[in-house]
């Protein structure tokens, strides 16, 4: 119950950066750290999209590195949470999947107000915290 509390809390919160998400949180919970990592999941899969057609090669950066940080969730799911490896993942993907679709319609709707997905967002804002996340790694 208290991983489904947090979730919805979490959803709940999704348009807010995630330096206001993180304010206040125990960065060595093990929720707190999931929920990160699928959060930077996310956007490093929006950002790959984002610039497929100009730079396939960062795409591809930005694709493995979404990807190895779903699975980063997964593995502490399935320490912390234990979970199954196969239901850790299909949740992880599942989460990954509604939080990508949120940075869609935001980064479209920051599209309109000032040409970039990304500049004048908390999407950028984002991206500068799981950029460091990732150099940490």
């Amino acid at each position: 119950m208290v991983v489904m509390s947090f979730m919805n809390f979490a959803k709940a919160d999704l348009n807010a950066s995630l330096k206001k998400f993180l304010n206040g949180k125990d960065l060595e919970e093990g929720s707190t750290q999931i929920y990160l990592l699928k959060r930077c999941s996310a956007v490093y899969a929006y950002a790959s999209g984002i610039v497929l057609k100009s730079d396939a090669v960062t795409s591809k950066n930005f694709i493995e590195i979404s990807n190895n940080l779903l699975f980063k969730s997964v593995e502490l799911m399935v320490i912390e949470e234990n979970k199954k490896l196969e239901e850790a993942q299909e949740q992880a993907e599942k989460n990954r999947k509604e939080l990508f679709n949120n940075y869609i319609v935001d980064g479209k709707e920051n599209w309109e107000k000032n040409k970039s997905h990304f500049k004048g967002s908390y999407i950028s804002e984002d991206m500068a915290i799981c950029s460091k996340l990732t150099e940490e790694n």
